[in-house]
């Protein structure tokens, strides 16, 4: 269970209203770095808690890594678009390759690998996930599609939390997330459809039905990504990954949902709908 969902309503309206600013910013500023430096700073962040928690806090050189390689892929994406994207994230892979020769002894062998393996998850979850940010500031209206998947996911987490609090109901998977109910995930998914619908103002050339069906998806995908946060932790034994923002955690737990419904948004632009 997460810090957003137990954190007191107040701390959690607060919070959100002082990261509105630099996110319409991002988002509409015609130049390109200033989302870039925004995602290098939320993708450190991210990395700092990521590596702490699952890295160990002594594997500093591991981490340097881990930020080479996210600063590559986010560049390699506002720079160079999709092939720059991978491009980016071939190379932070390999430093993570690199480490592991240097660390590799047939005593450390399997612990070694095992950290591979989560430096790797690391690199795909944060680094690429995140880079979709630049990607979709790249398609046309790309600004106004950015504030689409932001303004859909928070509503969405809005949503869920407000109607999980009152309604309660049956668990939705409390193995994994105690808290969360059935007729949250509803609620969370009703306000991102409606979100997406009043979205059509902004977006010409996109049916209100069709943007209304694209917050629905986005209310379920992002869900997703929480709870695979969630299951990462659980299997950690973490609650949150940090408390830095007050009623939501850490900067990880505030990206889990957006960083899943990056790259639906990109694609659908790109091949379901027409300008």
């Amino acid at each position: 269970m997460s810090a957003k969902e137990t954190g007191q309503p107040a701390g959690r309206w607060l919070v959100a209203i002082v990261l509105i600013a630099p996110a319409v910013t991002a988002a509409l500023w015609p130049n390109k770095l200033f989302i870039l430096a925004l995602t290098a700073a939320l993708g450190t962040l991210a990395w700092r808690e990521f590596s702490v928690n699952l890295l160990g806090r002594q594997l500093k050189g591991l981490f340097a890594l881990a930020l080479v390689g996210l600063y590559l892929t986010l560049a390699g994406a506002a720079f160079f678009g999709p092939d720059g994207q991978l491009a980016g994230l071939t190379v932070a892979l390999a430093l993570g390759g690199f480490y592991l020769m240097k660390i590799l002894t047939p005593e450390r062998g399997p612990a070694a690998v095992n950290l591979l393996g989560r430096y790797v998850m690391g690199q795909l979850y944060l680094s690429f996930l995140l880079s979709f940010a630049l990607l979709v500031k790249q398609l046309d209206r790309g600004g106004y599609w950015l504030l689409f998947v932001m303004l859909v996911t928070a509503l969405a987490d809005t949503g869920a939390y407000y109607a999980g609090s009152r309604l309660q109901g049956p668990k939705l998977y409390p193995k994994i997330s105690p808290k969360k109910t059935i007729s949250g995930l509803l609620g969370g998914c009703l306000a991102a459809a409606a979100s997406g619908a009043l979205s059509a103002n902004y977006l010409p050339g996109h049916e209100w039905t069709t943007l209304a069906a694209l917050g629905f998806f986005l209310g379920l995908w992002g869900t997703a990504g929480d709870l695979f946060e969630s299951a990462v932790k659980r299997a950690m034994g973490l609650k949150d990954t940090s408390n830095i923002l007050q009623g939501h955690g850490g900067v990880w737990d505030r990206l889990d949902s957006l960083l899943f419904n990056l790259p639906p948004v990109y694609f659908f632009v790109n091949y379901v709908t027409w300008p």
